[in-house]
């Protein structure tokens, strides 16, 4: 189906951009990973790790993290502090039980979910749980509605827009998750926030002269020298049932 190829030209597109995804995209808060967290919790595993900005929040926190990524440039910058390991949501290369957690950062909507729910389920230890988290624009902010909708809004990219059905239901061995809401500004500058866009699946695959273009609007519509990019993680906790 054709929109079954546009999905999977997006998922993996990622690997050219890893410098600019390592550069613009943002973090996470660390209320929002911890409130994600069980208690207790040593073992986490970090599922389409990217470039490692979750990776790097988790191992802040004191966690021994597992990070899987299937994609070898976007592998490279995750922090050597983390064990990495080439792989996929649909075949975590994991034991059965082994980790007190399994997170996604940015990354969820790009797993074949139902798939991905069995690895999940199985890695998972008796009360461990699952922490999804999106990244999102706040466009409550006037100048921060009209770069959304400069840089064709997508999934979950902004606030106020985006809907709220939880990304998985009635899983077997999984508790429904539960969602809430964190302020997350991050300083940026221009060159930060074209590398944000730069990196973006959509953007990725626009042919030149079209990326071009966004990337004079997103300059047209930035603050100028430092600020703080108006942002809300949307997160959600799930429970492995014992």
């Amino acid at each position: 189906m054709a929109g079954d190829d546009v999905w999977n030209d997006r998922r993996t597109s990622f690997g050219g951009a890893a410098v600019d995804y390592a550069r613009g995209r943002p973090s996470y808060p660390l209320d929002a990973v911890t409130w994600a967290l069980p208690v207790g919790a040593q073992r986490v595993l970090d599922l389409g790790a990217g470039t490692g900005r979750l990776t790097e929040r988790l191992l802040a926190a004191g966690m021994d993290v597992v990070a899987v990524e299937p994609l070898a440039d976007m592998r490279a910058h995750i922090p050597p502090a983390a064990q990495t390991l080439d792989g996929t949501a649909e075949a975590i290369p994991l034991p059965d039980a082994s980790v007190d957690a399994v997170v996604a950062g940015q990354a969820f909507h790009w797993f074949d979910i139902p798939l991905a729910m069995v690895e999940i389920t199985r890695v998972l230890r008796p009360g461990g749980t699952v922490g999804l988290f999106w990244n999102m624009l706040d466009d409550r902010e006037p100048w921060v509605a009209q770069l959304a909708t400069a840089i064709v809004a997508e999934e979950r990219l902004s606030a106020m827009t985006a809907e709220t059905v939880p990304p998985y239901r009635d899983v077997v061995g999984l508790s429904d998750p539960q969602q809430r809401m964190f302020a997350n500004p991050e300083p940026f500058d221009i060159d930060r926030l074209e590398a944000f866009v730069r990196s973006r699946s959509q953007t990725i695959l626009l042919s030149p002269a079209d990326r071009d273009k966004q990337l004079e609007l997103v300059r047209e519509l930035a603050p100028p020298g430092e600020f703080n990019l108006p942002l809300v993680c949307e997160s959600w906790r799930g429970e492995r049932l014992r």
